[in-house]
């Protein structure tokens, strides 16, 4: 897959900078690519919260989507 969540990542598992990745994802049919995997990971993760108590995979989707700066910090990755 010519993009994906290998070429938006390190070695070491973290956001590759911006030039970085550009210079990975050659055009924007990589960088769909790359959105639908992370798309495909975020819907999988959800699915495994089934049976959780009181949860449901919109509601963390929902979660995710609200509080993603604060998981791009978890990631270390840094924003103003």
């Amino acid at each position: 897959m010519a993009g994906s969540w290998d070429h938006m990542t390190t070695d070491g598992g973290k956001l590759r900078n911006n030039e970085t990745f550009c210079g990975m994802i050659e055009n924007l049919g990589d960088a769909y690519e790359a959105a639908e995997e992370c798309f495909g990971m975020v819907q999988y993760l959800a699915a495994q919260l089934e049976g959780v108590s009181n949860t449901n995979q919109a509601y963390w989707i929902r979660q995710a989507k609200q509080h993603y700066l604060e998981g791009l910090e978890l990631g270390g990755v840094q924003k103003p």
